[in-house]
């Protein structure tokens, strides 16, 4: 199999292997040291983020409804549902389903995630 080289390739691949919970294969596709909104983070950082999130929301799901790539960078509508039953970031548990969208541009060099941005409504 070949491993995915384009921005959006890398993008899906990194969104499949956390969906399925492999955390080690999604960090794979992601540098040693990358941005993710303008800060310098490291594998482990990611780690974390992604801990964090199903620590919340165990049912974490991303839809791309779209994607546009440009050279190195991919540009990504997509949707987001889940249930708040746990922490999330602070946030103590709602119990409630929710649905939301948002936008995130990642850049991608040899293949590894090098930069992230997003924007995204809250729930």
């Amino acid at each position: 199999m070949t491993p995915p080289s384009t921005p959006a390739e890398v993008n899906r691949a990194i969104l499949v292997a956390r969906a399925a919970g492999d955390l080690d294969t999604a960090l794979s596709y992601v540098a040693a040291e990358s941005r993710d909104q303008g800060h310098r983070v490291t594998r482990g950082d990611w780690r974390r983020k992604w801990e964090g999130l199903l620590t919340g929301v165990p049912d974490f799901d991303v839809v791309v409804e779209s994607s546009v790539e440009n050279g190195e960078w991919v540009a990504n509508r997509y949707t987001v549902r889940g249930t708040h039953t746990g922490d999330f970031f602070g946030r103590p548990p709602t119990g409630r389903r929710f649905e939301v969208t948002g936008m995130d541009m990642i850049r991608v060099v040899d293949g590894h995630l090098v930069e992230h941005w997003m924007v995204a409504e809250p729930f």
